[in-house]
């Protein structure tokens, strides 16, 4: 019997390598006792061989066979992503047969997102916004996003207006205000001002009219002592002496008077 030339993991995974490289698997299994691997034909059929027993053919290097997985790997991620592709389509196209029903309107145009694969985009009825029933989000064009900065642009300006006439209005009204509190502080000192003038003139007159009472009883003292010296009633001269008394006290009254003014001032 035989040796194997290669272990049956080896045997099993040079089948995979062969069949990708174009061999035929036939239905012979080897003559070998107790192999079960079946025999690999070359196209032409002109060489076949087991994988387990016999030696290869054309050995493939590792290189070659890394490139072949590689290959198989990229062959089987396209396929899936076929797959994922037309499982979204039918999602796509149920959800956008929905929407047209309550009066979406389909667009020729398609989705820019990266994980929808060329999903036609709907037109909302009264927003006009374009979506996409995929990634459930609406899209904005060119002229919907110039629309938006246009709005925005505006939007700043007439708040950097109003800003600017609400500080006029703030500087106008504090210049107002300034020139009223200066008018009432003039006016306030003008009040105090005439205040006070009137309280000299007030102290001027007071003072005058005291001079004037002490100059009258001083004449009238005057008076009473000449008619004193000249009387020589007993009557007459007791009622000048009363004169006279009531006529002094009234200056020392007077003089007293003016002394209190002078300390006040």
């Amino acid at each position: 019997m035989p040796t194997p030339l290669r272990s049956e993991e080896e045997a099993g995974s040079l089948l995979e390598t062969y069949l990708l490289q174009g061999w035929v698997m036939t239905n012979q299994i080897c003559s070998v006792e107790d192999c079960s691997y079946p025999l690999m034909r070359s196209k032409d059929g002109s060489i076949s061989f087991c994988t387990h027993h016999d030696p290869l053919p054309n050995a493939p290097s590792k290189r070659s066979t890394l490139g072949l997985i590689q290959e198989s790997t990229i062959e089987v991620d396209e396929l899936a992503l076929q797959r994922q592709r037309r499982e979204q389509s039918s999602k796509a196209s149920q959800l956008i047969g929905q929407k047209m029903l309550q009066k979406w309107a389909l667009l020729n145009e398609s989705c820019p997102n990266d994980t929808c694969y060329a999903i036609p985009l709907i037109r909302h009825p009264t927003s006009k916004q374009m979506y996409c029933v995929i990634c459930e989000k609406f899209i904005m064009t060119k002229e919907d996003t110039q629309t938006i900065s246009t709005a925005v642009e505006t939007k700043r300006q007439v708040v950097q207006e109003k800003q600017q006439e609400f500080d006029k209005t703030a500087e106008k009204k504090e210049q107002e205000m300034t020139i009223e509190r200066k008018e009432q502080e003039r006016t306030i000192e003008r009040k105090e001002q005439g205040t006070i003038k009137r309280q000299k003139i007030t102290s001027q007159s007071d003072l005058f009219s005291s001079q004037v009472v002490l100059s009258n009883l001083s004449a009238k003292m005057n008076d009473l002592n000449e008619r004193i010296k000249v009387s020589d009633d007993p009557v007459e001269l007791s009622q000048l002496f009363k004169c006279i008394k009531s006529c002094a006290n009234a200056i020392k009254a007077c003089a007293e008077a003016g002394r209190v003014y002078d300390k006040n001032l």
